[in-house]
């Protein structure tokens, strides 16, 4: 029998706050998928590379809580974002953990960089805040499900979280009168159905948003209630006028104030797929 290869979790940390929590937040996921955890912490989108820093005792004391569960690597090779993708591919990564702040100097990845970050990327990407996980075994995933597209991809990495780790994932979506916008809703939501009937997900709940609600931010402000572990979201494929001067929906998202990690996916035909 085919011996199942190996996967693997990569985060970037430059021992802040965000960075230790993005730590903590890369080794529980590493347990829910059964992956072996690397810890990047030196990367730069140019030639120019920060000086070394030196891991303080919070991240040590993270990596010495998950060090018999997880199998931990850390490196102090230095990345830029070809060089990390390229490295990802060859560790077999399924998908990167990043901490970020809404400040421009808090730490290394702030929102436009973070962006930045994200855009290249076939792996999904992990975006979270400086509080530690409010839930170590990711439990309640929020999955926004709109009129415009049935999002596969999205329906799929919301269904990973329940197929390794039994969590339940909360469908969120509005319910139209408009008997156009209403048939879209429902095609979407067949399609999710008849996907999780497939994968055998059975922990499903469905919830309606009021019609004039942004599904996304809906989502954030209600994460309590929810128990919310992480919020799944597509990036922004072809930019309007509108996210060229605001920004992209997703920018408003990440380095949220509520504290919920968002796992970033690009709309692509290679974006990286579990084998299960």
């Amino acid at each position: 029998m085919e011996e199942k290869k190996q996967t693997s979790i990569i985060v970037l940390t430059d021992f802040t706050a965000h960075g230790n929590s993005a730590v903590r937040h890369a080794a529980t996921l590493a347990m829910v998928f059964g992956a072996s955890l690397h810890i990047v912490t030196r990367f730069s989108f140019n030639r120019h590379f920060p000086a070394f820093r030196v891991a303080n005792d919070a991240f040590k004391q993270i990596v010495d809580d998950f060090s018999e569960k997880v199998k931990i690597t850390i490196s102090d090779e230095s990345f830029q974002p070809h060089l990390l993708h390229h490295f990802a591919e060859r560790i077999n990564a399924i998908m990167y953990v990043i901490g970020v702040s809404s400040k421009r100097d808090e730490t290394f990845f702030n929102r436009k960089k973070a962006l930045k970050f994200i855009a290249p990327s076939r792996l999904p990407v992990m975006t979270v805040g400086k509080e530690s996980p409010r839930d170590e075994k990711w439990q309640n995933v929020l999955l926004p499900i709109d009129i415009h597209r049935q999002e596969k991809e999205k329906a799929l990495w919301a269904g990973y979280f329940n197929r390794f780790g039994g969590a339940t994932v909360h469908v969120l979506y509005n319910q139209y009168k408009d008997d156009f916008l209403k048939e879209k809703v429902t095609a979407n939501l067949d399609f999710v159905d008849k996907l999780y009937s497939n994968l055998e997900i059975n922990s499903v709940q469905k919830n309606i948003v009021p019609k004039k609600e942004d599904l996304d931010h809906y989502a954030l402000r209600h994460a309590n209630e929810f128990n919310a572990s992480v919020l799944v979201t597509m990036t922004t494929s072809y930019k309007t006028l509108i996210d060229i001067l605001f920004g992209t929906h997703e920018k408003y998202l990440i380095a949220n104030s509520y504290q919920v990690p968002v796992l970033c996916l690009n709309e692509r035909d290679d974006l990286y797929v579990l084998c299960t």
